[in-house]
């Protein structure tokens, strides 16, 4: 009786996974790209199901080829392929891939999902062509969110410079948003349901192809009405620099100006901070904002006195720079209220946090409704301290 059953739990631990599959035997999809198509859909009897629009899905997965052989050679020189598929619905053209792969297509290692400029401006975007990779379990909430100046299928067929698969060059180029201040904070799926469920204002990256055919730039950020889930505006440069800094996002970048005599001043952000205080007294919403920043003089043109030796000078440098990020983050605030009414620094919440009676108040009123975020009153107030000057100081004689 003790054999049978010893045997019997040999049986059990010793049979391996039933479902076990080779790594050579999977696709591992890195990337996906959806864009609107007028192709047709085959042998397909729903012709009028077209979300509002007479668009159908095409959606393009790129498959990584893993490495085969035990010499750690590749059969192929290409590490990568890229498949397509044309339906009404998402969840059902990643099936229809399964018509064209020899091997199970796996979500495990995803890594972007990129929707073109053209779904973005649709209703495809607020009529739900995300839902799916916000509702299915396989999907993972850190997938990274672009937007694609025009075919996002595009994005997944460019040679990049030191990559070969374009979904991890891609990749690749959005982690220098540590050593970038142009580049809008990392948006992530998970991200979009949050900001989707809140029903506030947000910026997803824009990404597009460079002119010579090689390689892509992630171009500033397109601004989203969270209320409706369309479209409202876009945000380049400086706009994304004052965006970072309002939004306590800027961890490094130069910021460029000029001195009294108009000669070039580049000021390294090494580090940074953000407080902002709401004031509520009855109608009337004001917001003091103090930035922070702390960096190096990365270059000087033709300058009037050595900063090393000269304090007064260096003073006035930080000044300018005060100047130029007043200005920016001005210009960016009057953009928001007059051009785009929107608030996508969730400043809101900053009056929830010190004034809740206000808050419930104007909450439903604050960038929809009434509109009150476009009266509100702000004032900066900027503190610059450099603490490095390189190596060298040749003031012009």
């Amino acid at each position: 009786m003790i054999r049978a059953s010893i045997c019997c739990l040999l049986c059990i631990f010793l049979t391996g996974c039933w479902d076990l599959q080779d790594i050579e035997e999977r696709g591992h999809v890195m990337g996906i790209a959806l864009d609107l198509t007028d192709e047709e859909i085959p042998q397909d009897g729903n012709e009028s199901l077209n979300n509002g629009e007479n668009k159908n899905i095409h959606l393009t997965a790129q498959v990584a080829i893993p490495e085969q052989g035990g010499d750690g050679q590749t059969t192929s020189t290409k590490k990568y392929v890229n498949i397509s598929a044309v339906s009404h619905s998402v969840f059902d053209a990643l099936r229809l891939l399964s018509n064209k792969s020899s091997r199970v297509l796996t979500f495990d290692h995803l890594k972007l999902l990129s929707i073109s400029d053209e779904i973005a401006e649709s209703t495809h975007f607020n009529g739900g062509l995300i839902d799916y990779f916000l509702r299915d379990h396989q999907m993972r909430r850190q997938i990274l969110f672009f937007v694609t100046e025009g075919e996002a299928k595009t994005l997944l067929e460019h040679q990049g410079y030191y990559d070969d698969i374009p979904a991890l060059n891609i990749l690749a180029i959005t982690e220098n948003f540590t050593r970038t201040n142009r580049m809008p904070p990392p948006f992530a799926v998970g991200e979009l349901n949050n900001e989707i469920a809140k029903d506030t204002s947000f910026i997803i990256r824009k990404v597009k192809m460079n002119k010579d055919g090689e390689g892509v730039t992630v171009a500033g950020g397109l601004l989203f009405d969270g209320k409706m889930n369309k479209l409202a505006g876009e945000l380049v440069g400086d706009d994304i620099v004052a965006y970072n800094l309002l939004a306590g996002e800027h961890q490094n970048g130069i910021i460029t100006t000029e001195d009294k005599d108009g000669n070039i001043i580049s000021f390294e952000v090494f580090e940074s901070s953000v407080d902002i205080k709401p004031t509520v007294n009855g109608e009337d919403i004001s917001f003091n904002i103090t930035i922070s920043v702390t960096g190096n003089l990365g270059e000087a043109q033709q300058l009037r006195y050595d900063p090393l030796t000269n304090e007064h000078y260096l003073k006035e440098i930080e000044q300018q720079v005060n100047k130029k990020i007043k200005h920016i983050t001005n210009d960016l605030m009057t953009k928001l209220q007059e051009e785009y009414r929107l608030d996508p620094l969730d400043l809101l919440d900053k009056i929830r946090i010190a004034d809740y009676s206000a808050y419930k108040k104007i909450k439903d009123n604050w960038d929809r409704g009434e509109k009150v975020f476009t009266n509100a009153d702000f004032r900066f107030h900027i503190d610059t301290k450099i603490e490095r000057m390189g190596v060298t100081g040749n003031a012009q004689k």
